[in-house]
C-alpha cells in the first residue's frame, strides 16, 4: 500500500503493522525521520536485534535469502535492512525482494533507496512490497504542500505561523526540507509566543546575520540611502537571499499604498496592527512618498521580484539595490541607473 510521510505514523500504530516497509525518494530529512520511525516502532514491539545489508559494500542476495530462513539466536523478532543507495536490485536481488515482501511472519524489513525510476517501480519485486507492504515515497514538496508542511510542522512544536512569517520560511527554504526543520527549531528556541509574526522570523534570521534585514528596511523608510545600500551589499556579501529582500521591500511598500489611500490613517495603522514604535517611522516615509511614487515604486518592486526569482533576465542584485536607492528617495538614483547602463 502506498503511504504518505505523513501518514506513517498512524500506519505504525495499527495492531498489526506491515512486515515489510520501502523508504524511497530524494527527500533526506523525510527518508531518514521515516525510517527512525521505523525502527523506533520496531524497538516498541519488542525488536532488539537488527541486522543491515548495504549495497555501498555490496549485497550476497544468497546471504539475505539465508537469513530470511533462519531464527534469531537472541530475539524472537528482528529488524533486517536493505539499503540499495543509489543501485539497483540485480536479477538475484529482485527475485529475493519479490519472495521477502509475502513473507509471513515476526521479522520486520526495511528497504532503503535513493530516487526508483519507472522501470523500478513496474518491476514485479516492488508491486509485491506494494501488495502486501508499505510503500512510503519521500519526494520534494510543490509549492502549496510545502507551505502546509511548514504549518504542520510548526504546529507539531507548538508553534502557530502568520501568514507572512510563513511565506518568509517557505521563501528562505525554498523547498529544503532540512533547512526549513532547523529554522523552525531555531524560532521554537527564540520565540516564546504561541504565534509566530512576521517580525519575529526575521529578528531570528538576523540574529546570525550581521546584518538585520528588517534594520535594512527601516533605513529605507527612514530616507538613509548610504545606510541602506551598505546594509544591502553587506546581506549579500553575507549570503542572504536576495529573494527575501525583495519580498520584504514589496511587503512593505504595499503596507505604505494601503496607509496613503486611506481615509483615515490612523484608523488603517491599528487595521494593520501596526506598532506604535513603528508608526513614526511609517509615517515620515509617507510624507517623503507621494501616492504615484509609491505605485511606481510598488510596480518596480513587482518586477524586481520576477527578477530574483528567475522568472525574468537581468541582474538581481544591482535591480534589487537600485529598488531599495529608489524607496530611501536616493537623490542620484538617476546617476545610479545611467552608470550600471554604460558598463
Amino acid at each position: 500500500m502506498l503511504v504518505k510521510p505523513e501518514r506513517l505514523a498512524g500506519v505504525l500504530a495499527r495492531p498489526a503493522p506491515p512486515g515489510f516497509f520501502i523508504v524511497w525518494g530524494d527527500e533526506p530529512l523525510q527518508r531518514t525521520e521515516c525510517v527512525d520511525a521505523i525502527r523506533a516502532a520496531a524497538r516498541a514491539a519488542g525488536v532488539d536485534e537488527r541486522l543491515v545489508f548495504d549495497a555501498a559494500v555490496g549485497i550476497d542476495w544468497a546471504v539475505v535469502e539465508a537469513e530470511a530462513g533462519s531464527l534469531s539466536l537472541f530475539a524472537t523478532k528482528r529488524l533486517l535492512e536493505i539499503h540499495l543507495g543509489g543501485k539497483k536490485p540485480d536479477k538475484q536481488g529482485a527475485a529475493t525482494l519479490k519472495a521477502l515482501a509475502s513473507r509471513q511472519g515476526d521479522d520486520v524489513w526495511l528497504l532503503t533507496a535513493d530516487a526508483l525510476g519507472r522501470d523500478e517501480q513496474q518491476s514485479e519485486w516492488y508491486r509485491a512490497i506494494d501488495a502486501h507492504g508499505a510503500v512510503v515515497p519521500c519526494r520534494p514538496f510543490e509549492a502549496q504542500a510545502f507551505h502546509e508542511w511548514l504549518a504542520a510542522r510548526a504546529a507539531a512544536r507548538g508553534r502557530q505561523l502568520s501568514p507572512e512569517a510563513l511565506e518568509i520560511l517557505a521563501l528562505r527554504a525554498e523547498g529544503n526540507l532540512l533547512a526549513a526543520a532547523q529554522e523552525i527549531d531555531k524560532l521554537v528556541l527564540l520565540v516564546d509566543t504561541p504565534t509566530v509574526a512576521a517580525d519575529q522570523v526575521l529578528a531570528a534570521v538576523a540574529d546570525s546575520s550581521r546584518y538585520d534585514p528588517f534594520k535594512l528596511v527601516d533605513a529605507a523608510l527612514a530616507g538613509d540611502v548610504p545606510r541602506t545600500i551598505r546594509m544591502l551589499r553587506g546581506l549579500r556579501a553575507e549570503g542572504s537571499e536576495p529573494v527575501l529582500l525583495s519580498w520584504l521591500v514589496n511587503r512593505e511598500l504595499r503596507l505604505l499604498t494601503r496607509l496613503a489611500e486611506a481615509a483615515n490613517p490612523d484608523a488603517q495603522f491599528a487595521a494593520e496592527r501596526v506598532w506604535q514604535s513603528r508608526q513614526p517611522l511609517l509615517r515620515r516615509a509617507l510624507g517623503r512618498l507621494c501616492a504615484e511614487a509609491l505605485a511606481r515604486l510598488l510596480r518596480d518592486s513587482l518586477r524586481v521580484d520576477m527578477l530574483v526569482k528567475g522568472a525574468a533576465l537581468g541582474q538581481p542584485w544591482d535591480e534589487l539595490e537600485s529598488l531599495y536607492v529608489a524607496f530611501a528617495g536616493g537623490p542620484w538614483l538617476g546617476e545610479l541607473a545611467s552608470e550600471r547602463r554604460a558598463r
